[in-house]
């Protein structure tokens, strides 16, 4: 059961933010999630993309949250204007909030929206981003998914058969957006051409296509959250894990990853 709601506009939250001590008025925002909850789970969408919990925690074996109290940024999977969370609660007693926040700033931070769980039950929470966004998947076209299928098998077959180049060509806009963000291709490129020859591919062959981002992305998952081709092994810095083909979308008539 939801136990309450508290909802405030975009406009007013900068408002608030500019006129705090100490906060220069060119304020840049970003939005974040808070997460309180002392026992159980949940699950999140943003924009009905699964969210990862980034957030720094430690959990036992029984459910229980010994760091009941943590945030990570929502800086992926946002459209313009109005952005939607969806959660999925499992458990006795949570509060999920929306808070925005200038770049930069740590401890200065306006609530968006908050909803509170007393059981277990569903919830949404809305914001609006106002700045612009120059994700590559927001460039992809929404035009149905034909032919995706064929694209997930053809680098489902290049992972069969150790053929990098085919994977990193498929991943093309995943790796431009690394770029964009990190300031270089560099790091993911010489990681990934590392562990792909070296490390045979796990490939899932039942596989569930779902539209996302109103048709711009699919999200393709296995049974149980399995990504079509895996690999996984020890390097020198320890233990590994890659997914891949999991985002898709469409730029003309070709089909490429654009996240994992």
């Amino acid at each position: 059961m939801i136990g309450r709601a508290h909802k405030t506009g975009l406009a007013m939250a900068i408002a608030l933010i500019a006129a705090m001590p100490g906060v220069a008025s060119a304020c840049e925002i970003f939005h974040g999630i808070r997460v309180k909850m002392e026992s159980g789970n949940y699950r999140a969408t943003l924009n009905n993309v699964f969210l990862k919990d980034s957030g720094v925690k430690l959990s036992s074996k029984d459910g229980s949250v010994s760091q009941s109290s943590y945030e990570y940024s929502l800086n992926e999977w946002l459209v313009p204007g109005e952005n939607i969370v969806n959660v999925d609660f499992d458990g006795t007693a949570g509060e999920f909030t929306i808070f925005a926040r200038c770049k930069g700033s740590y401890d200065d931070d306006h609530i968006v929206e908050t909803v509170s769980f007393t059981s277990p039950s569903a919830g949404q929470l809305r914001f609006d981003h106002a700045d612009p966004l120059d994700d590559i998947y927001l460039k992809a076209d929404i035009a149905g998914d034909a032919g995706l299928l064929d694209a997930v098998e053809k680098l489902q077959d290049a992972a069969r058969a150790g053929d990098v180049e085919t994977i990193l060509r498929m991943h093309a806009p995943m790796i431009a957006e690394f770029g964009r963000r990190m300031g270089s291709t560099e790091g993911i490129t010489s990681y990934l051409r590392t562990i792909l020859p070296s490390h045979p591919a796990v490939i899932e062959e039942t596989l569930t296509v779902t539209p996302v981002m109103g048709g711009r992305v699919y999200q393709i998952f296995g049974p149980d959250g399995q990504p079509p081709i895996s690999v996984s092994g020890q390097t020198d810095d320890g233990s590994f894990s890659w997914p891949g083909g999991v985002y898709w979308a469409r730029f003309g008539d070709k089909w490429a990853v654009v996240a994992n």
